[in-house]
Order: C-alpha cells, then sequence, then structure tokens
C-alpha cells in the first residue's frame, strides 16, 4: 500500500518583439532567450531541492525560423514531489523564476495552471483486504507465445530477457518517500477512503511511457492484466458489502490519517483551465 506524488502542472509563456536576426537584432527582444534563463534556472535549482522532488519540463514553442528573433516561446513545466506541502513551495519559486527570466530578457511572461493534484492518501485497513484476494487469486499465467513476445520486447529495449513477471508481492510496509507517478486519484482519497492496486501488462523492467507498454497493454498481455485487476477489485466490493466491519475500520483508519487536514484542490473552482494554449 503506497502512495503517490503531489503534482502541478502548468505552462508559461513569453512575449517578446521580432527582429531579424542579422541585420537588426538590437530591435527585437527575445523570447527563446527568456525560455533559456528559464530552464538554466530551473536546472541550478535541482540542487538546492529535496530528493524527493522532481522538476519535468518541455519546450513546446521557441520559435520557427533560425533567422528572426522569436517573439514567443512556451514551455510545459511540472513539479512533483512527495505530499503538497512540500511540492507548493518548490511550484511558487519555479513560478517566481519565470518573472526573473522575462526580467531578463525583457519580454512579458504568462503563467496558466494547468492541473495539480495531491498525494495518495494510504488506507492499509482496505489494502490488506485487496492483498487478500490477490493472494486468492494467483498469479497471472502466460502461455509459451505470450512469453515470447515479452522477452522480445525486452530485447528490443535492451533489458534481460527474463519474461513476464506477475508474481504476487507480499503487502509492503508504507514507504515515507513514494517510488513516484502521480494520480488524481489522489484528490478523491482525501474525501472518501481509496485503495488501488497494481497488475502487470508488461514483460518486466520495460521502460513505462514507451512504445513496449503500449504494445504489451494492447494484446493478451494486457488484456489479462485488466481481467486480474477487474476481478480482484469486484471480489475486494463484496467483501465490504458483507463485512460491516470492514468497511468501519477502512473509515476509521481514513479519518484518523487525515487528521484535522481539510482538503482543498489545487486546481481553483470554476470550470477547470481546460483550454491552456496548446
Amino acid at each position: 500500500v503506497q502512495s503517490s506524488q503531489a503534482l502541478v502542472d502548468f505552462l508559461v509563456e513569453f512575449d517578446g518583439q521580432a527582429a531579424h536576426a542579422a541585420a537588426d537584432p538590437w530591435n527585437g527582444r527575445s523570447a527563446g532567450d527568456a525560455l533559456e534563463l528559464y530552464t538554466a534556472g530551473i536546472n541550478a535549482y535541482r540542487e538546492h531541492v529535496r530528493p524527493t522532488v522532481r522538476i519535468h519540463y518541455h519546450i513546446m514553442d521557441a520559435g520557427k525560423v533560425v533567422n528572426v528573433v522569436p517573439d514567443y516561446a512556451k514551455i510545459w513545466v511540472r513539479v512533483r514531489d512527495r505530499d503538497r506541502a512540500g511540492m507548493t513551495p518548490v511550484y511558487e519559486r519555479v513560478m517566481e523564476m519565470a518573472g526573473g527570466a522575462a526580467i531578463m530578457a525583457d519580454v512579458d511572461h504568462k503563467v496558466t495552471l494547468i492541473s495539480g493534484v495531491h498525494e495518495l492518501l494510504v488506507n492499509r485497513a482496505g489494502g490488506a483486504a485487496l492483498q487478500a484476494n490477490l493472494e486468492a487469486l494467483g498469479p497471472i499465467a502466460y502461455t509459451d507465445d505470450e512469453i515470447r513476445f515479452a522477452k522480445a520486447i525486452q530485447e528490443a529495449t535492451g533489458k534481460p530477457q527474463t519474461g513476464m513477471d506477475a508474481a504476487i508481492n507480499p503487502l509492503r510496509e508504507t514507504e515515507e518517500n513514494p517510488p513516484g507517478g502521480s494520480t488524481d486519484v489522489g484528490d478523491v482519497s482525501y474525501v472518501v477512503p481509496t485503495i488501488s492496486l497494481a497488475a502487470t501488462i508488461a514483460p518486466h523492467d520495460v521502460p513505462w511511457h514507451s512504445w513496449a507498454v503500449v504494445a504489451s497493454g494492447g494484446m493478451s498481455l494486457g488484456h489479462k492484466g485488466l481481467v486480474f485487476a477487474a476481478k480482484a477489485l469486484a471480489m475486494t466490493m463484496v467483501d465490504l458489502y458483507e463485512n460491516p466491519a470492514l468497511v468501519e475500520a477502512v473509515k476509521a483508519e481514513f479519518l484518523e490519517r487525515k487528521g484535522d487536514y481539510v482538503y482543498e484542490g489545487i486546481v481553483p473552482e470554476g470550470p477547470p483551465p481546460l483550454d491552456f494554449p496548446q
């Protein structure tokens, strides 16, 4: 039963003045310069954040042609930490850096919130019930063809050809620092007790968010994992319906872990910011 990382996503746009890069560059104010200064600031800042912090960015626009001082640039930034309390000051600092970069390049800037999620509030009472059902189901069985496919995927991604690993691992103690990843279910977990599981859908140790997982998830390896997860969740729902004491234990742990924390979403009230610039 592990938590996840709190996350906030935002766009930074820089607006300057275009000019001919050879004939009159002094008449330009480069949004590209601001973007480069900004990423340099972020990368210098990495040395001075806690080990649990993650900062990612993706440059979406830095100009169109080489002979024009770019008047527009855009970058997508993401900040994570093990909980919202740790994430928020890093988020605020990185936003301030955007203003500093704009000042240095003499351009304007705009920050647009995309999304933000809490970390998962774990519930070990519910997790233990789910674990019992995982163990009752036992490991997923694979055909020889599926194992060959898995090993081919591992070979193509430079990983040891060990095939699939669908073993049912023991319920581990909750780690202080979650291993990585974020989910909007984290916000749900601060409103109602929430439990979840991980099911095998791809060969062991292949890189996630890659073609290797897509290829595996779209065929029988992924289908078997989804069916396995659905069965485990359905069995756990039956347990909750039939065992009021389990429900009370889940609720009691939820209230204890939440304590006096008052949930407030990172995304402000009103229509969600779905129209951010692409």
